[in-house]
């Protein structure tokens, strides 16, 4: 079936961003959520997992492009100017709008990208993110960010407030968690730490009435990171929103078959939107 594809490509655009191409067809760029490193995924388990996230788009009739931020980022970058970047990246190498898909802090940069720069994005899908942060994914974050700044290690046990609800789970999946965040090789913390950074100022909550772009807004009811309010009101507010929530599922919704049925549809439907969601 991959070879159907045609061959992975890999690439960088405009800003240095760098990218895993899969598929032809209509573009749609994939902005992943947090990520270690500023690089594409290395071949093996964690080019995998991207593959296994982005075939479905391109067996779909899409050229997927998973696209991840730049390498030497500036401590004190601020989110516009990281959706600024991505808004040069894709004018300059498309020269068109193109749809674009965010899961979680990917979602975060088309909310602001879709907010400065609509002119690049043809339709936008944002997943698991809101208008802003969550008040547990804000301290999950910031308790990561001030991992980093004093051991250099990526504290994956924080992110277990957002993914499981039950108090017992959570606490004992915090020790592995914590011992297996050892392996995690973050080579240059400062690219992290100014996303994180950069994201915690993230807010275009008085600006979603003016977003004209057509966006699909799709979360799970689980997802812990987000109140359920703060996806409803991201979607309703904008003139061409649109909201699908999946009861059973939680924040790492981008692999089921219902999610990707229903971004396709989205993306594919020549009426646009409708609001019922």
């Amino acid at each position: 079936m991959a070879a159907e594809l045609g061959a992975l490509r890999e690439g960088v655009f405009a800003g240095g961003l760098p990218y895993l191409a899969l598929g032809d067809g209509e573009p749609l760029i994939y902005l992943p959520g947090g990520t270690a490193n500023h690089h594409n995924p290395p071949p093996g388990f964690q080019r995998q997992l991207t593959l296994h996230t982005v075939r479905p788009f391109a067996r779909a009739g899409f050229e997927v492009f998973f696209t991840n931020r730049w390498p030497e980022m500036s401590i004190d970058i601020t989110w516009p100017e990281v959706a600024a970047v991505h808004a040069t990246a894709l004018a300059e190498h498309f020269g068109r709008p193109v749809h674009v898909l965010g899961h979680s802090t990917g979602g975060s940069i088309v909310m602001q990208l879709i907010a400065d720069h609509p002119e690049v994005v043809r339709r936008a899908v944002v997943a698991s993110t809101a208008y802003t942060l969550g008040p547990v994914a804000r301290r999950a974050q910031l308790n990561m960010l001030r991992s980093l700044e004093t051991t250099g290690r990526f504290a994956a046990e924080e992110l277990v407030d957002g993914m499981v609800h039950r108090r017992w789970l959570r606490a004992a999946l915090r020790p592995p968690l914590r011992l297996a965040s050892r392996w995690i090789n973050v080579e240059n913390p400062t690219d992290t730490m100014a996303m994180i950074k950069a994201e915690d100022g993230f807010d275009v909550r008085s600006r979603l009435p003016g977003i004209q772009t057509e966006t699909l807004v799709i979360c799970g009811a689980k997802d812990g990171f987000w109140l359920l309010e703060m996806f409803a009101e991201t979607a309703y507010r904008m003139p061409n929103g649109r909201l699908i929530m999946y009861p059973e599922l939680g924040h790492s919704l981008v692999t089921s078959p219902k999610f990707v049925a229903d971004v396709v549809a989205f993306l594919k439907n020549p009426e646009g939107s409708s609001r019922a969601g």
